[in-house]
């Protein structure tokens, strides 16, 4: 299990907006109710052109029944002979049948079996001029004429289904481009927001990296967006103005105590080199005791000091590209003797890697403090081991051990100023060594990774943004390769360490 500070997370992508997943939910809320109205204009439309057709039937039959009762079943027969002669082209249908059911005239040829309305598909006979008829599916009115007659007269439902698939047509193309429309809308004002939001994201992350004097933009209409950002930055000033005043307390504390400390220091060196003290080897001790105390005590204060100047982001103004490779290399050199010292190994497997933008002095202090905390809470024949790789674009760097470790549930706790284990409580240090290599990876945007090394324990720095720091490198970069074991000591320390 591993313990990660500093990551960032991603943009989200288009899709993942809530404006374009609102713009998909309106769409299919446009296409459902584009279905119901589609669906009643459909049917009421069908049930009109049919209650139409109908009346036409019904006036149509009057009409020829009122004439077979006026002038007799002949002038009935010349009638519809005439209509069906003339209106060949169109869809009327003519039947008319004596008492006898012998077929009189028309194109009709079977009489329906009952009087009153029925459908039927009728296909008329193959002629010269039409040779494969097609079917026809009509709508039939059959009535009484004079003398016991029977009337047919029907019209094709072929314009009623033409004009529903004319609508039918209409109606997905209309719905294809409500859809479109609504999801052309909805990316539109997805990227909007998308593009507000990923600056918010953006001010936000620069925020979490210690920038306290960077703000949520504001566009200025007043929306839910600007009421965020507003109520955000109201916040941020509050939690500026007292991140301010905690710290200009801390220095002032730590200033004023360590001219106080400074004194008494002298004064106890003063009195360790009377000649009284000299005479007494108890007085000698003890004032040996005394300044041992006051120098942690300053060490404690000078460490508070520099947590505070790394989290102010002050250091910041002055990154440079740096090479971690010969760094390292230096800091294994000067290190060597000491582990050898404490019976343990200090190795180097240190690999090319481009150089990375930062503060030289912090990092040689983030490697001396896990050097230091590797060698002196582990047991003798601990073998120590300061690696550096290439990932990608990411350049990682670590400190990493064959020790007992630290238990997962106790990796985060660690990282917190004055924080330390039972077991290194007997050992030197004040408990602010990881709370500086924590500081210091998030004022550089690295990832801190405390890690089970099996056995031991595995701490890793991830510096990306490596590209960006070669470019800015005055001079061509040559990458020093190391792999060696044993090194001899070589002083090149820019500042003391704090132990964990």
């Amino acid at each position: 299990m591993a313990t990660a500070i500093g990551s960032r997370p991603g943009r989200a992508r288009h899709r993942q907006t809530s404006a374009f997943r609102l713009a998909l939910i309106l769409a299919g809320l446009f296409a459902l109710f584009s279905v119901l109205t589609a669906a009643v204009l459909w049917l009421g439309t069908e049930r009109e052109a049919r209650l139409e057709q109908r009346e036409e039937l019904r006036a149509d039959t009057r009409d020829l029944v009122l004439l077979s009762y006026q002038q007799g079943l002949d002038a009935l027969s010349t009638e519809i002979e005439e209509r069906t002669i003339l209106g060949a082209g169109l869809p009327r249908w003519y039947a008319l049948y004596a008492a006898n059911g012998i077929k009189l005239a028309g194109n009709l040829d079977d009489r329906p079996p009952r009087e009153g309305w029925s459908v039927e598909r009728f296909t008329p006979r193959a002629t010269s001029r039409l040779p494969a008829p097609r079917s026809h599916l009509l709508m039939l009115y059959t009535v009484r004429t004079a003398r016991n007659g029977w009337l047919v007269v029907g019209r094709d439902s072929y314009y009623i289904r033409q004009m529903q698939d004319v609508a039918a047509r209409i109606f997905a193309l209309a719905l294809l481009l409500i859809v479109a429309g609504s999801l052309v809308v909805g990316w539109l004002i997805g990227r909007q927001l998308l593009r507000r939001v990923g600056a918010m994201s953006d001010a936000a992350g620069r925020i979490s990296e210690g920038d306290l004097a960077e703000r949520m933009p504001l566009r200025g209409s007043g929306d839910e967006l600007d009421m965020i950002a507003l109520t955000v930055n109201q916040m941020l000033d509050r939690i500026a103005s007292l991140l301010a005043d905690v710290r200009r307390l801390g220095a002032d504390i730590a200033h004023d105590l360590r001219t106080p400390l400074t004194r008494l220091r002298q004064r106890l060196e003063r009195m360790h080199r009377h000649p009284s003290a000299a005479s007494d080897p108890g007085l000698a001790a003890a004032v040996d005791g005394a300044l041992g105390e006051i120098d942690e005590l300053l060490n404690i204060f000078q460490a508070l000091l520099r947590i505070a100047r790394v989290e102010s982001g002050e250091p910041r103004s002055g990154f440079a590209p740096v090479d971690l490779a010969p760094l390292l290399e230096e800091l294994v050199d000067a290190y060597a003797p000491v582990a050898e010292a404490e019976s343990g190994i200090l190795r180097a497997d240190i690999r090319p890697s481009p150089p990375v933008h930062g503060d030289r002095e912090l990092l040689v202090q983030v490697f001396v403090n896990l050097i230091e905390n590797a060698i002196r809470h582990t047991p003798p024949a601990t073998t120590v081991t300061v690696w550096l790789a290439m990932a990608g674009e990411v350049v990682h760097a670590g400190v990493r051990d064959d020790g007992p470790g630290i238990p997962a549930p106790a990796r985060g706790e660690v990282l917190q100023p004055f924080m330390r284990l039972d077991r290194s409580r007997h050992t030197e240090g004040n408990g602010l060594g990881l709370a500086l290599v924590r500081s210091v990876a998030e004022l550089h945007g690295a990832t801190l990774r405390l890690e089970d090394a099996a056995p031991g324990l595995a701490v890793s720095l991830a510096f990306a943004g490596t590209q960006d720091a070669t470019r800015t490198r005055p001079g061509p970069w040559s990458p020093r390769r190391a792999g060696r074991s044993d090194h001899a000591a070589r002083p090149c320390l820019d500042a003391p360490g704090e132990e964990h």
